[in-house]
């Protein structure tokens, strides 16, 4: 769970913001807008807050505050096709791990390459360190921000550096829970359900799961979870066999030592099946089958959970399970004009449908 406590005064001032665009919009065009002295005395805030959400909502064309004149209420708004004929015009961060990715690579270049299509003013920058961003983007400011921070560790100021820099935030690739930003990602319990599904019309009764070692610090990840969970719901008292390997160099010693671990196992310990989840290209898998002479499919059944864009994972050989890199950026790119359009809304959480290959 990421702290909520950096995000204290971001969301204090946002529920000011709230409050102060809800309070307009109920007030007739043209009314007098109290004043920030007021504002402060009524709602128990400093003259920075009242004073920066109402400069946002000048900027929403919601209030105009004019000297000698004060602040009135013109909301335009509110109309639907004022909104629809700005959404273009926003304004649009795509914030990237340099981290070599050639599934983000395509999710970036596809999400930039539609938005622009579309009118929004689109910037990519990729960083490698939070002191990137800090020095790239300085005191910039964006209507929404696409954060992808591919597997690099997702810190709380790289969080806190992205929500600064802009209104909206939306997070590709990771659950967040608590947080007021939207999520796009891939539906992991519905690729696990697949393959496991697809296996069973294969006749597979007893199905081996072997993961990326990706965050060895953690608890079991999200597969490793779903596949106890579905084993021991479907099959109670049946042995699991779960294996962990690095993904690391050509990975073969590691996938090596899995399979070995496989054939080790006496019926009916031994599943007939594996599901392979991570960045494992096919051929270190076809490798490490050689290694223990594990002739595929007779000996053993393989599906693979992973970007059905990314042809160095599968080969074409392996029957996958995953979302395409199309399909994610497109999911995003949704998102984002959604957001521009809704930016008051709450957060929401989208999935992108796996689907077998």
């Amino acid at each position: 769970m990421i702290d909520r406590e950096v995000f204290k005064v971001k969301e204090r001032t946002v529920s000011l913001l709230d409050q102060l665009r809800r309070r307009a919009l109920d007030m007739p065009e043209g009314t007098k807008f109290p004043t920030v002295r007021t504002l402060m005395a009524e709602l128990n805030e400093t003259q920075y807050a009242v004073q920066s959400a109402i400069k946002e909502l000048n900027t929403e064309g919601i209030l105009k505050s004019q000297v000698g004149n004060g602040t009135r209420v013109i909301h335009p708004s509110t109309n639907a096709e004022t909104r629809a004929s700005t959404q273009g015009n926003a304004r649009v961060l795509l914030l990237h791990h340099v981290e070599k990715s050639e599934r983000s690579e395509i999710v970036a270049a596809r999400i930039h390459d539609d938005l622009t299509e579309r009118g929004f003013r689109v910037v990519t920058v990729s960083y490698s360190s939070e002191d990137d961003v800090s020095s790239l983007l300085g005191s910039s400011y964006f209507d929404v921000c696409v954060l992808q921070p591919r597997y690099s560790t997702l810190t709380v100021r790289l969080l806190e550096l992205a929500s600064r820099c802009s209104r909206n935030l939306i997070v590709e690739g990771r659950i967040l829970q608590g947080l007021n930003i939207d999520i796009v990602s891939s539906n992991h319990a519905e690729s696990m359900r697949l393959a496991l599904q697809h296996l069973g019309e294969l006749g597979h009764k007893m199905v081996g799961l072997i993961s990326e070692n990706r965050y060895p610090d953690q608890a079991k990840n999200d597969f490793e979870q779903l596949y106890d969970f579905i084993v021991d719901a479907t099959h109670p008292g049946r042995p699991h066999f779960s294996r962990r390997a690095n993904c690391e160099g050509d990975g073969k010693s590691n996938l090596t030592q899995s399979l070995n671990d496989w054939k080790e196992q006496t019926a009916p310990r031994r599943p007939s099946a594996v599901i392979v989840w991570g960045r494992f290209s096919a051929d270190q898998i076809l490798s490490a089958c050689k290694a223990e002479s594990v002739s595929i499919p007779e000996d053993l059944s393989i599906v693979r959970i992973c970007s059905t864009s990314v042809d160095a994972l599968h080969g074409g050989i392996f029957t996958t399970v995953g979302c395409s890199a199309e399909s994610i950026a497109n999911a995003v790119s949704e998102t984002v004009r959604w957001r521009a359009s809704n930016p008051t809304l709450p957060t929401r959480i989208v999935h992108a449908t796996p689907q077998v290959i």
